[in-house]
């Protein structure tokens, strides 16, 4: 609004100052002209009758009046009349002699500014046609006019202030009343981008059109609320329904162990334990991938020590790290940023996915777990590499899917779900989560968190 107020001003304000100039300029010249042509037969009543003294009194008292030269040139370019001040020696004013002593007239002077310097000039050819016997030149100073020009200018300025004042006071509360459903919108929808999937948009205010918006907001608001208690209520069932059906199958399986003599058998019933034990770690880490949905946005708000992320977990990486018979070297955290806003489930359990996956899957020798800052300290980087055999460029890609897994990874335990919920809690935190290729072999795991102080 703001800007177009400017150029309204501009629009009328500058053709505004350029007309006042241009009318005080042609008065001043209109004025002059008349005095010149009153000049001019007077001088030119004087040569037919030889008798100039009267004339020169006059002319005398013309400038003394009006502080305005007046010369009166001859044919031969000899000053007639010399008001003691000297004829200005410039191309211009010599082009208007010679065009009136044709017999030309100048219909106006160039418009005076309140910046401008020079004088306004009247140059009146004395006699008709090809009769002319003398000029008759007046140079008017602008001191006057410029201050006149100024003076308006500034009553125009005054004018164009208070019309644009009171535009603004009267446009603020109507824009403001406008945009108030918009800024209510927006905070609707950063609500429910947060998680809150019970932020409504107020219906009461604003124009009709934003009102029928926000009521068709808050339709959309309502549907998607539905759907994800929906969705929360099917996993809750889904949870106390298929867990003691697998313990009671698991535990079905095991009793048969007594009863099988032969080593076939034996071989088979393990193989149907370990599958029952595969199929409820599956079930826990759907679950947990269901339950990394955000939850009325509570989990933005929470926030974790980096200092004390690092001190619970050392002692389970280095157990990870052991077991896999890898060597752990951990660097950090480092200085600059003291607290992050936490995933769903905790830092650690994110970071101690990462470790694991890298102690147990890269067939490396060393796993690297370090802390560092960019961007002056406003983001924390942790990251987990390893020194094994990495992923290609597609597999780095799609290794944060659902239930992938590397084809050498087939047979090894896990459920393929692990990489797909870190990247999910970490983006509900407003951060990032990166694979990529190591400089020397293997994979760096890189968690982006926003920095809650420095």
């Amino acid at each position: 609004m703001v800007p177009v107020i400017a150029l309204l001003v501009l629009g009328v304000g500058i053709p505004y100052a350029i007309l006042v100039s241009e009318r005080a300029t042609q008065r001043v010249f209109i004025d002059r002209t008349g005095d010149a042509v009153r000049f001019a037969s007077e001088v030119d009543a004087a040569i037919e009758s030889g008798e100039s003294t009267g004339l020169g009194e006059e002319l005398a008292s013309y400038s003394a009046l009006y502080d305005s030269a007046v010369w009166v040139l001859a044919l031969d370019g000899a000053t007639v009349y010399d008001p003691g001040v000297p004829l200005p020696d410039d191309e211009e004013l010599a082009g208007a002699v010679r065009r009136a002593f044709a017999g030309g007239r100048v219909s106006e002077a160039p418009t005076v500014y309140p910046w401008t310097a020079a004088p306004v000039r009247v140059v009146e050819p004395v006699g008709r046609d090809s009769q002319v016997t003398a000029v008759v030149v007046i140079e008017a100073p602008t001191d006057t006019l410029r201050a006149g020009s100024l003076s308006q200018w500034a009553v125009g300025i005054g004018v164009l202030v208070v019309a644009v004042a009171g535009l603004l006071a009267g446009l603020w509360p109507l824009t403001s009343w406008i945009l108030r459903p918009v800024r209510d919108l927006e905070r609707s929808t950063a609500g429910i981008g947060a998680g809150d999937f019970t932020t409504r948009a107020d219906v009461d205010r604003g124009p009709q059109e934003l009102r029928e918006l926000s009521e068709s907001f808050n339709t959309m608001a309502d549907t998607v609320e539905r759907s994800m208690q929906r969705q929360r209520a099917f996993v809750t069932d889904a949870a106390h329904q298929l867990r003691n059906p697998l313990a009671s199958l698991r535990l079905s399986v095991e009793n048969l162990r007594p009863w099988l003599r032969d080593g076939d058998a034996r071989e088979a019933h393990e193989d149907a334990v370990a599958e029952t034990v595969e199929l409820g770690a599956t079930f826990e880490a759907m679950l947990g991938a269901v339950s990394a949905e955000r939850d009325d946005g509570e989990r933005d708000g929470d926030l974790c020590s980096v200092v004390g992320v690092f001190d619970a977990a050392r002692p389970r990486w280095q157990a990870c790290a052991e077991s896999a018979g890898v060597r752990l070297v951990i660097e950090g955290p480092a200085p600059g940023c003291r607290t992050v806003r936490q995933p769903s489930g905790g830092l650690v359990a994110v970071l101690d996915e990462l470790v694991s996956n890298a102690a147990r899957l890269s067939g490396g020798t060393t796993v690297t777990v370090r802390m560092r800052t960019e961007s002056e300290g406003r983001w924390a980087l942790f990251e987990v590499e390893d020194d094994g055999r990495g992923l290609s460029e597609s597999e780095t890609t799609a290794a944060t899917g659902r239930f992938w897994r590397a084809p050498r990874h087939q047979n090894v335990a896990g459920t393929g779900l692990g990489l797909a919920i870190v990247s999910d809690v970490v983006a509900d935190v407003g951060g990032t989560f990166e694979l990529r290729g190591a400089s020397g072999g293997g994979i760096v795991a890189t968690v982006r968190l926003p920095c809650a102080s420095a």
